[in-house]
């Protein structure tokens, strides 16, 4: 089921906000960020007649975003990760909460950070996250609980 440049279009729009605020995770850099999300739209339009299934459209992209934003990260290591809240308006509790979670993020290391992304915003289950990842499955359970614990989130918050 090939998307029409329209879909694609509409589509794209709809999920730009996801896709900034992927990057942003990663490179912790508005301009950087700005160029992901160029840059994925750039592949997932030249790849849109690869997507099978529309329903996973935003998990596609996403993971075109997130591998994008490890690719400059590996090009420049020395991009750290910071606040989240100039992304979107939010509330001030919520600007709080993100903030905090921000700031814990960075004492993550790069297969925590990613494992932490895939659960969260991905929603994937910890048998995807294996795959994605290529490693066992308890190991991606070890290293998310562990990023859990040195994020300090209580599991339901965050868990899903």
């Amino acid at each position: 089921m090939k998307l029409s440049t329209q879909e694609f279009e509409i589509l794209f729009r709809r999920y730009k906000g996801d896709i900034y605020r992927i990057a942003y995770t990663y490179v912790n850099n508005e301009q950087d960020a700005l160029d992901i999300v160029q840059e994925t739209a750039y592949q997932a339009y030249i790849s849109k007649d690869k997507l099978k299934d529309k329903l996973k459209f935003k998990s596609w992209l996403l993971t075109i975003a997130v591998n994008k934003s490890k690719d400059l990260l590996r090009k420049n290591k020395n991009i750290l990760l910071d606040d989240l809240s100039s992304a979107k308006v939010l509330k001030t509790e919520e600007k709080e909460s993100i903030n905090m979670f921000m700031d814990n993020l960075k004492t993550l290391s790069i297969d925590e950070k990613n494992i932490i992304v895939l659960k969260i915003y991905f929603e994937y289950t910890f048998e995807i996250i294996s795959d994605e990842l290529k490693m066992p499955i308890s190991t991606v359970k070890t290293k998310y609980y562990r990023a859990l614990e040195k994020l300090k989130i209580e599991e339901g918050v965050y868990d899903r």
